[in-house]
């Protein structure tokens, strides 16, 4: 009777290694293909960046998306997206919603992952 116990907890031993591992290997599938993380800067962090490196004006971004969408402009971060740098612009629409908008901080143009960025915080 032991010698079954023993064998019946050995073997859901092995299948919970076993589920574990596939699990883990299918969360760093995932982490690959996901899309690059967006980490913004402290406004100090900010501030240095955008002298050194020449970046577009933030509150001119901030008010050519807000006339664009017709939206009040409630502030603007800087943040690295991948590689690049990019401002992510928050707008107050007419309807009460907060739509976050981001814009290459280099060129000041909308950046291509704000295609159809309609995300509310609401």
């Amino acid at each position: 009777m032991r010698a079954a116990g023993a064998c019946w907890r050995r073997a859901l031993t092995v299948a919970a290694l076993a589920a574990t591992a596939d699990f883990l290997w299918a969360a760093a599938s995932r982490a690959e293909d996901a899309p690059a993380r967006l980490q913004c800067f402290t406004m100090a962090q900010a501030r240095s960046k955008m002298e050194a490196q020449k970046l577009a004006d933030p509150f001119r971004c901030m008010r050519d998306v807000a006339l664009r969408l017709q939206a009040e402009p409630l502030g603007a971060r800087l943040c690295q997206l991948g590689e690049g740098l990019i401002y992510e612009i928050s707008l107050l629409r007419r309807d009460g919603h907060i739509v976050k908008f981001l814009v290459d901080a280099f060129s000041g143009r909308p950046h291509s992952s704000s295609i159809g960025a309609d995300s509310t915080d609401n």
